[in-house]
C-alpha cells in the first residue's frame, strides 16, 4: 500500500487529494526526507538528540499545517525550514547561556558579599588570638608599630633600643604569619595590611 505513494511527487505527498490517506502520504514524505534532514541538522548542531528533536519539530509543524500548506517544492522548503529551526535553536541556546552566565555572576557576587563580613570577622578573631600568644612587651611594641609610630618613637616610649623594637616586630610578624597559615589565602589579601 505504501508503494502507491512512492510514485507521488513531493507536493502530492504533502497535500494528498481528499480520497487519499493523509497519514500514508505524510509517512512517505517523512521516510523520504527524515534521514537527509537529520544528517544535515546533525552536521550543524553536533548532537544527535538535538538534531532529532529539530527534525521532529519540523515534521510536527508540517502535519499540523497540512490542510493550509501551499508548498511548491518540498525539498527546498524542508531544508530551508530546518535551517531556520537550527538558527532558532542557536538563538535560544545563546540566550539561555547568556542568562545562565548572568545568573552565575550575580550568584557569585551575592555569595561573596554575604561571606565577606563572616570571613573578615573570622580573620580578625584569629589575628587577635595570635596576638595573645605574644609576650606582653612584644605585643605592646607590635601594636604600637601598627598605629604608625616609628621604631625610634617606640624605643623612646618603652625605654628600649631600636634594635630591640625591630626584634619584637619581626618576632610578632613571624608568629602571626605561622598562626594564620590556615587562613593564608585570605590573610594574604587582608592581614598583611596589618603586618606591614
Amino acid at each position: 500500500m505504501k508503494s502507491t505513494f512512492i510514485a507521488f511527487s513531493d507536493e502530492k505527498t504533502q497535500r494528498p487529494n481528499e480520497d487519499e490517506n493523509e497519514e500514508l502520504a505524510f509517512s512517505e514524505l517523512y521516510s523520504r526526507y527524515f534521514r537527509a534532514l537529520f544528517n544535515y541538522t546533525y552536521s550543524k548542531v553536533n548532537d544527535q538528540f538535538i538534531a532529532q528533536e529539530i527534525v521532529q519539530e519540523l515534521f510536527i509543524s508540517i502535519w499540523k499545517q497540512r490542510q493550509s500548506n501551499t508548498i511548491q517544492s518540498n525539498q527546498a522548503y524542508l531544508f530551508a525550514s530546518v535551517k531556520n529551526l537550527i538558527i532558532s535553536y542557536y538563538r535560544k541556546e545563546y540566550t539561555r547561556q547568556h542568562h545562565y552566565s548572568q545568573w552565575e555572576i550575580h550568584s557569585e557576587k551575592s555569595t561573596e558579599s554575604t561571606d565577606q563580613p563572616l570571613l573578615t570577622a573570622d580573620l580578625q578573631q584569629h589575628y587577635e588570638d595570635g596576638l595573645r600568644l605574644l609576650s606582653p612587651k612584644c605585643r605592646e611594641v607590635f601594636l604600637f608599630s601598627r598605629k604608625g609610630h616609628s621604631n625610634r618613637e617606640i624605643a623612646q616610649q618603652f625605654a628600649i633600643s631600636e634594635k630591640t623594637v625591630e626584634q619584637h616586630i619581626t618576632k610578632a610578624r613571624g608568629l602571626l604569619k605561622t598562626y594564620l597559615k590556615e587562613h593564608l589565602a585570605y590573610a594574604l589579601l587582608s592581614v598583611f595590611s596589618f603586618l606591614d
